[in-house]
């Protein structure tokens, strides 16, 4: 069966798809000895190469949940030198995270080296709910939880509505399906609530559980069917 060369390369292990689309611009890849480009078609019959290298689809993917503390990036790697989130799994993989967590923001964060997969996750049109426990400086007031749940302006655009569970006078839940970069903190500034704590407690069907701060899990096969099956 045919696919896309962008889909082939991400089951090679290569790397995200940013990564990737940036390779095959750049020309790095051969298909039967002529240039890739980006969109073709490829099947088994075809000799892909990298480097010099054959490529072929791995078979040995791992899928990781990692309870992220706060002051780690999520990221591969950083710049200013600051701990990622691939510093707390030893392991010889080629890992990245499936979507982001902010420095200060804790909880369940996904990793794997399975592009495909990661892209299927982080794709706007799949709206994977994903469940945060907020607790902020000031009391709440119905009235901001009604907006938030309802959608704010951030970033230039109205966030999708919400579900939100009140816990206490300063401590709630809510569930996003949308991934907007911080924007938990940013309706909360919108609505008059500054953030004391953020953190994530499911992706999907995915549940952090009594999984302990910087400690980490592989998925279940059902866990990442039940995942890959998102409608």
């Amino acid at each position: 069966m045919s696919v896309r060369i962008n889909k082939y390369l991400s089951l090679c292990g290569i790397g995200s798809r940013r990564k990737i689309e940036e390779l095959l611009k750049a020309g790095e890849f051969k298909v039967d000895g002529k240039t890739a480009e980006p969109g073709m078609l490829v099947d088994e019959h075809n000799k892909v190469m990298w480097n010099g290298m054959v490529l072929a689809p791995r078979r040995d993917f791992v899928y990781y949940a990692l309870n992220k503390p706060a002051g780690y990036v999520s990221t591969v790697s950083d710049e200013e030198g600051r701990q990622t989130v691939l510093d707390l799994v030893p392991t010889s993989e080629r890992l990245y995270p499936v979507g982001r967590l902010d420095k200060n923001s804790t909880g369940l964060i996904l990793l794997t080296n399975d592009g495909d997969f990661a892209l299927k996750l982080t794709h706007p049109r799949y709206h994977l709910p994903k469940i945060y426990e907020v607790k902020t400086h000031e009391k709440i007031s119905d009235t901001q939880l009604a907006q938030l749940s309802k959608g704010v302006r951030v970033q230039g655009k109205k966030t999708l509505p919400a579900e939100i569970t009140r816990h206490d006078d300063n401590f709630f839940e809510i569930t996003l399906h949308q991934g907007m970069k911080r924007q938990i903190r940013e309706m909360c500034t919108y609505v008059g609530l500054n953030v004391k704590s953020l953190h994530r407690i499911a992706v999907g069907s995915i549940k952090i559980g009594d999984l302990k701060p910087g400690k980490f899990r592989e998925l279940t096969s059902k866990e990442i069917k039940d995942l890959y099956e998102t409608p």
